[in-house]
């Protein structure tokens, strides 16, 4: 009676560790996505501020230039920028967050006039 005794409270015992080894896990998925989306939400407000640079930068070194031209310097400055920082970041990511500078540049030009 007691050897069955202790193999009921074991087996409870091991159950209870296999339900708190899941727990866990669950619990590290959970805090290693969270810490991936804050650092993809702090690198993509970076892309947008360097993008702004390399707009502002273009636009100052490059006046007259065509706008072909000065979306590749800009892609340029941006891409070499953010590969010092460690950050890879894909050409059309580049491509979008340079348009985004630009297009917010529009907004407030037009809003000035």
């Amino acid at each position: 009676m007691e050897e069955m005794l202790n193999q009921v409270v074991l087996a409870l015992i091991s159950l209870l560790a296999a339900m708190v080894l899941a727990a866990l896990t669950e619990l590290r998925r959970r805090v290693l996505a969270w810490i991936d989306t804050h650092k993809n939400l702090a690198q993509r407000d970076l892309l947008n501020r360097l993008a702004e640079e390399a707009f502002a930068y273009v636009e100052q070194t490059m006046a007259g230039s065509a706008s072909p031209d000065k979306l590749s310097a800009a892609s340029i400055y941006l891409s070499r920028t953010l590969e010092a920082r460690g950050i890879r970041v894909g050409p059309d990511e580049i491509r979008a967050a340079i348009e985004r500078a630009v297009l917010a540049h529009n907004q407030w030009k037009a809003l000035k006039s």
